[in-house]
């Protein structure tokens, strides 16, 4: 099979690099005719690309010279066979048509022709699917490089490559402005190339009669693998690894129950790997008796057109599940991988919504669900109601005519007209017609042919919520969305900065939409005090957009160098202030946090300042926040007498006479840290080295932690050993009050889920299917349950909130402490947080999912954390829910030994966590003269 992987081709990109100049150079001065165009695929003889040769000869007869360019003599030969005329695209015959063609046509890149003549050419770049997985530019996997992937500046040449690429790109039709939405960020497109006229690919989906498409599309089945059997067809089809083996082979016995399967429904399994995948499927057909069969890219180089006699697809990331949706044939979710997958490549939106919450992880549950869809019933038709919701939301027309307006599209390129796109056919949920936007609030005006239960602006990290009220007849409605907003009980804050796109949930409960057709004018953005606000019509519906207050002249890394240099020339009036930044401005939290609070108690006459990305972050009572990139940000960075951060200050930092500055950092380390990681690399050690410089005083937690820094960070300055600020509030806090702010009953039991982070990934990764959690714990032990999810401050930009009933994303939420104070149960991975928990009483769990990759991969441990964690360890989720279900310790069987090791543990790593940790900090500092 087939193998190959996004670092492998972009290594072979940059050592094209004379090729592709040569080309470009012959393109100069070789004339290119409107009347020649040039076709190819990355699958062979297929795709669009097919479609739309099919049609263009069809209607041009004569007038135009139409050529498929071939990989390989054998596809060359097939489309012969069909008629048409074809070369080899790698011949110099396929160099020399290309760089003739005025127009070529592809669905997966330059490389479908001859990549060496496309300069000048009207390239109109089909896609082979509605994109879930990120793409491109969207996603560090693309933008991998073999050997120097990790050199500075290797994966922004990547992602310049990959711009001057798409550059080329004169025309991408879309299913639907939500899909192009996508395309223009993953190929870094201008709105007016990416244009919603439908996919060719899928109009043999929607072309005649069901029957007929049916009778069709078994023929072709039975040509390729032989008769079918009476009874359902299911197609397995996953997606590829960039090169890792699928982890969904079965195994032996897993063969054994699909052949035992197919014979119990009567089901024909067809299986259709990944043409650039990796791993075996070849054991399944010798056991299941004709029902079991083989059907990939050698036999079929196109599996599109074979849908419409499938009766349920299988599938995990793959694209196929929307085509599927046109065809109306639901689909099953079988991802085992889900962590890992999402953590390498990223899904442009939340995999529980691809799949309705309903993905499964072994091939006993797929089989499961595959057999109740196929039997009919509420399963059944849920599963159809998701497949037309993925097909609704993602195209906007179902009559199969896309390729007649593509083709209309690229004869009016080429006549120098614009590009007619034609309104959507599928009726939005609801038409604007009037916005406005002021300081406090959007405010959208409209109908709507239905109910409207709520309308939402949804972000990443934040939704808000409006009012709708009627505004007359026909289904008009005024819905007011405030911009101003109150967060986990602080009011006053702008949303977190980022892109919100409005969601329509109607009343008669089916499925919440983002599509709405926009008739309103464009309205004007507007700067606040606390936030820049823009509305667009865009994505198939509203985006609003919000970002930090900056001036025009501080906005940009042309405004921010000249910021930065006049902070180095200029030396400020010193002032008795502390600046205090936690996670790179990101949030008021952590250790910082603890000694804002004590300062402003013990030295009320000290200015506060807090460093913070946007007006979203709430800072302390009495403190002023300062947005970083401002001028006055630049300015106390440079006047406050003491600087407090929990993590490194970045570059952007000069010492001043006047200055001093904590690092308090943000937990005792398990992982290992900086010059204690394997492998480190000589540009690490010096950023390390002159990180630690700037560090006035280090604090540390206890002796343990003290040691490590002073060798992993080679700090040689004082280190101060007074146990965590920031773990005061687990003996003073007010566990009631931190347990209503969150909105936890009383009688809930509140667990607690706080993983690290992977440094191959963007966010939180999921192990446990979060959603499924607590109404599972819920039905086994008949106590309400609720789940904390606390993803890493590393997580907060890249990631996104986990919404699910009897789930609260609290990876916001400023004060950790107070977290472990509100939790009933704990569990944790390699997190620091083990060593804060065990001045709590909420019992402890370990769960080590990918132990022996994080060990001997990603970062690696100062000790065996398994050997004596003061609670069950478990690496699997069947015994993680058993464990969660026990209750307290003291119905645990090991009860005695986890109360033994947490005494040993708190004498270890938080013998000073009394609750005066701040206390004593403030005393250290004015001792020392920082303040005072």
């Amino acid at each position: 099979m087939a193998r190959f992987t996004f670092s492998a081709g972009n290594a072979r990109v940059l050592a094209r690099a004379p090729l592709y100049a040569a080309g470009a150079l012959l393109a100069r001065v070789v004339p290119r005719s409107p009347d020649r165009w040039v076709y190819g695929s990355g699958i062979g003889l297929g795709e669009g690309a097919l479609a739309l040769y099919d049609a263009a000869v069809a209607r041009d007869g004569d007038a135009r010279v139409h050529t498929w360019l071939a990989s390989t003599a054998a596809e060359r030969d097939a489309a012969r066979d069909r008629g048409m005329v074809s070369e080899l695209k790698r011949s110099p015959r396929g160099l020399w048509l290309t760089l003739r063609a005025g127009v070529a046509v592809v669905t997966h890149g330059a490389g479908d022709v001859n990549r060496f003549g496309v300069s000048g050419t009207r390239l109109v770049q089909l896609w082979h699917g509605i994109p879930l997985k990120k793409l491109h530019l969207d996603t560090a996997a693309a933008l991998r490089l073999p050997l120097v992937g990790s050199l500075p500046g290797a994966q922004r040449l990547m992602a310049a490559l990959y711009r001057r690429a798409g550059a080329h790109i004169a025309l991408f039709p879309v299913a639907s402005a939500v899909v192009g939405a996508r395309i223009r960020s993953a190929f870094g497109l201008p709105a007016d190339r990416v244009l919603a006229l439908g996919e060719p690919r899928d109009d043999v989906l929607l072309a005649g009669d069901p029957a007929t498409r049916r009778r069709d599309a078994r023929a072709r089945i039975e040509a390729a693998t032989g008769p079918l059997a009476d009874g359902p067809v299911v197609l397995y089809a996953p997606t590829w690894r960039d090169g890792d083996t699928d982890p969904a082979v079965p195994s032996d016995d897993e063969w054994t129950r699909i052949a035992a399967w197919c014979a119990e429904t009567g089901a024909t399994l067809l299986i259709r790997s990944h043409p650039l995948g990796a791993g075996s499927y070849a054991a399944g057909p010798s056991l299941g008796h004709g029902r079991i069969r083989l059907i990939g890219s050698e036999l079929v180089a196109d599996a599109t057109p074979l849908l419409p006699a499938v009766d349920l697809v299988i599938t995990d990331y793959s694209s196929i599940a929307f085509d599927a949706a046109i065809a109306e044939v639901p689909s099953v979710f079988f991802a085992p991988d889900v962590p890992n997958y999402l953590a390498r490549r990223g899904l442009y939106v939340p995999y529980a919504e691809f799949t309705g919450g309903t993905h499964v992880t072994t091939w006993a549950a797929a089989l499961e669900r595959a057999g109740q869809v196929l039997a009919g019933g509420d399963v059944a038709r849920d599963a159809r109601a998701h497949a037309a919701w993925l097909r609704d939301e993602h195209v906007e027309r179902h009559e199969g005519r896309a390729t007649e307006r593509v083709l209309d599209a690229i004869d009016a390129l080429l006549a120098g007209r614009p590009v007619t796109v034609p309104r959507p056919a599928i009726a939005p949920a609801v038409t604007i017609d009037a916005i406005s936007l002021d300081a406090d609030a959007l405010t959208l005006s409209g109908s709507s042919a239905m109910s409207i239960a709520a309308l939402e602006l949804v972000g990443a990290r934040q939704v808000l919520p409006s009012t709708v009220a009627s505004d007359g007849p026909d289904g008009r409605f005024r819905a007011v969305i405030p911009l101003v907003v109150e967060r986990w009980g602080h009011g006053g804050l702008a949303p977190v900065s980022g892109s919100y796109r409005l969601r329509v949930t109607p009343a008669d409960g089916t499925r919440a939409t983002s599509r709405a057709s926009v008739t309103a004018a464009a309205v004007a953005g507007i700067r606040t005090a606390l936030m820049r606000a823009d509305v667009a019509a865009d994505a198939g519906g509203i985006v609003v957009t919000i970002a930090p207050p900056l001036d025009d002249d501080e906005r940009g890394r042309g405004a921010q160098r000249r910021l930065e240099a006049a902070y180095r020339r200029t030396s400020p009036q010193p002032e008795n202030a502390v600046m205090f930044e936690s996670f790179y401005a990101q949030t008021a939290a952590c250790n910082p946090l603890a000694l804002d609070r004590a300062i402003a108690e013990r030295l009320p006459e000290v200015t506060r300042y807090w460093s913070v990305v946007d007006h979203s972050v709430a800072v302390p009572e009495g403190a002023i926040a300062v947005v970083e990139g401002s001028r006055e940000w630049w300015r106390v960075r440079g006047a406050a007498r003491l600087i407090v951060v929990n993590d490194w200050m970045r570059k952007r930092w000069k010492p001043r006479a006047h200055q001093s500055v904590l690092q308090t950092w943000h937990g005792t380390m398990l992982k290992r840290l900086a010059l204690d990681r394997d492998g480190v690399g000589l540009r690490t050690r010096i950023a390390v080295r002159r990180e630690s410089r700037r560090w006035s005083a280090l604090l540390a937690q206890n002796d343990y932690a003290a040691d490590i820094f002073r060798r992993a960070y080679a700090f040689s300055g004082p280190i101060w050993v007074e146990g965590y600020p920031r773990d005061d509030t687990l003996i003073t806090g007010d566990r009631a009050s931190v347990r209503a702010r969150l909105g936890l009953a009383p009688g809930q039991r509140a667990v607690l889920y706080a993983p690290t982070w992977r440094d191959d990934a963007h966010d939180l990764v999921d192990y446990l299917d979060l959603p499924s959690v607590a109404p599972e714990l819920t039905a086994a032990t008949g106590v309400d349950h609720v789940v904390l999810v606390r993803g890493h401050s590393r997580t907060l930009r890249g990631g996104a909130d986990r919404r699910a009933p009897g789930l609260i994303d609290v990876t916001t939420y400023p004060d950790f402490s107070d977290l472990l104070l509100a939790a009933d149960v704990i569990v944790t991975d390699y997190s620091s947080i083990m060593f804060d928990a065990v001045t709590t009483s909420a019992p402890l769990v370990l769960f080590t999912p990918d132990l022996t990759r994080y060990r001997e991969e990603l970062r690696g441990f100062y000790f065996d954390v398994t050997a004596d964690f003061p609670g069950p360890v478990v690496a699997e989720r069947a015994g993680l829910m058993t464990e969660l279900a026990r209750g307290r310790d003291g119905a645990h069987p090991d009860a005695m030994v986890f109360e033994r090791r947490r005494a040993e543990w708190r004498a270890r790593f938080a013998p000073l966590d009394d609750g005066r940790a701040s206390a004593r900090v403030v005393d250290r500092l004015m001792a020392a003269g920082m303040l005072g």
